[in-house]
């Protein structure tokens, strides 16, 4: 079976993103081949649909296995990066598409990381009421 033109140029774009997510220009070839997804998954191929919903599967778990490496991994990632890579992980949650095991932890580490860059030189107790909501917001269901 020959891939849609809207595929393949899906397809193109998350290649691209995957290899680029850590830049500007990675996160845009990102939010369009997801779009070009979510035009696909409303088609009326179902053959079309559920390739559409493997790639997203596919990159989705590739894009966040990346992110939650470097955020393992460099500690010293600086404020800028990790609002970027925050931003690569949501590009999936305004989809609505289905997120790969790990992703609820890797958006909670990012946020908690941001937290320590955002309250440096703010009280302990402003820091500490930060790490409480999020921990109350990290409790709830999804």
């Amino acid at each position: 079976m020959v891939d849609s033109p809207q595929l393949l140029a899906a397809r193109e774009r998350l290649s691209l993103a995957e290899t680029q997510y850590r830049s500007e220009e990675g996160l845009l070839h990102l939010e369009e081949g997801l779009a070009l997804l979510e035009e696909v998954m409303t088609g009326d191929s179902s053959a079309d649909r559920t390739v559409a919903q493997n790639l997203v599967a596919t990159y989705s778990n590739r894009i966040y296995a990346c992110v939650r490496k470097l955020v393992d991994t460099d500690r010293g990632l600086p404020e800028p990066d990790l609002e970027h890579l925050f931003r690569v992980v949501l590009a999936f949650d305004h989809r609505g598409f289905g997120l790969p095991a790990g992703a609820r932890s890797t958006k909670i580490d990012l946020a908690r990381r941001l937290i320590d860059r955002y309250y440096e030189g703010h009280s302990p107790a402003e820091k500490r009421t930060a790490l409480e909501r999020l921990a109350k917001i990290s409790a709830e269901p999804d």
